[in-house]
């Protein structure tokens, strides 16, 4: 029987398939706990991590994107009149499926007063993050700025980045935050890092000796709100 929790770490090329040079390194895992029905989990994380040679160095690439679904998923569980675990014949530690013992679990812990005023904003809203960090040991002509992910789609968002130069004396950090497009209300927040290797700590510069270094990272919050039903 297949666990609801699910995990895949798999490097390129496990399953008889042959890497070659030019595509590097490539590993994947993924994690969910499953709804109570059909739908969306109620979490769910993917992580991807790609590395290939790039000129005289070498070019990283990881994406994650973490999931929680409280308001559709979480929440509609929560207020079934499902049976709550150690009120039945074959109530006990293995009864039930994994994702049913943690939608019990919320259960009893939600009939305190103080928790369930706590609990109630998150169960109104479905997050999503992601998450894309470039890095390269190359000889890049526009440093960190060559790795910037997506530009011409953060550009039709009205996200113009700045770009590193080699007058900034400390790493480009920027961001935005608007109203999220979809069918629900909501809101998201974008945010932009760019590192050269003259803004790393000398110690760790210096790990590196003559290779070059630049790295960028962004970082896309958003959160959607369940409207009420009626």
């Amino acid at each position: 029987m297949k666990l609801p929790i699910l995990r895949r770490l798999r490097p390129a090329g496990s399953s008889g398939e042959a890497p070659g040079k030019a595509e590097g390194e490539r590993y994947t895992l993924s994690a969910e706990i499953p709804g109570l029905s059909a739908g969306k989990p109620l979490w769910r994380l993917n992580l991807e991590l790609h590395s290939e040679p790039q000129g005289e160095g070498e070019r990283l690439r990881l994406r994650a994107h973490w999931q929680a679904n409280f308001a559709s998923a979480l929440a509609p569980a929560l207020a079934a009149d499902a049976p709550v675990a150690g009120s039945g014949p074959e109530s006990g530690p293995g009864a039930g499926l994994p994702a049913q013992r943690v939608g019990q679990w919320l259960k009893r812990r939600l009939d305190n007063p103080l928790l369930r005023a706590l609990a109630e904003p998150l169960l109104r809203h479905d997050f999503n993050s992601w998450i894309e960090l470039r890095a390269s040991t190359a000889d890049l002509a526009d440093g960190a700025g060559a790795l910037l992910p997506e530009t011409g789609r953060l550009k039709a968002l009205g996200i113009e980045p700045k770009l590193s130069d080699a007058n900034t004396q400390a790493p480009v950090a920027q961001s935005w935050t608007g109203s999220a497009a979809g069918p629900r209300p909501g809101f998201a927040q974008v945010s932009l890092l760019q590192i050269d290797k003259r803004h790393l700590p000398p110690a760790l510069a210096a790990l590196l000796g003559t290779r070059p270094f630049q790295m960028a990272a962004a970082l896309i919050n958003v959160v959607e709100e369940e409207t009420p039903q009626g």
